[in-house]
């Protein structure tokens, strides 16, 4: 089974945080948005680390 990371960018605050946790280096800050994107999100290692890493709760694994 696969997870997806998902991301709310309503929420996020582009700290980079997660970026700096992840192990997979699947997490970035979008230069233009300034937040937080995923790019091959079915690659995570399912830990959640980011997720509770993350002050604003931005951040969920499903």
């Amino acid at each position: 089974m696969n997870k997806t990371v998902i991301i709310d960018e309503g929420l996020c605050i582009g700290c980079g945080v997660c970026v700096s946790l992840c192990p997979k280096k699947i997490l970035y800050i979008d230069e233009k948005s300034g937040k937080c994107k995923v790019t091959g999100g079915s690659q995570c290692d399912r830990l959640r680390g980011c997720v509770k890493a993350c002050p604003v709760e931005a951040i969920k694994v499903v």
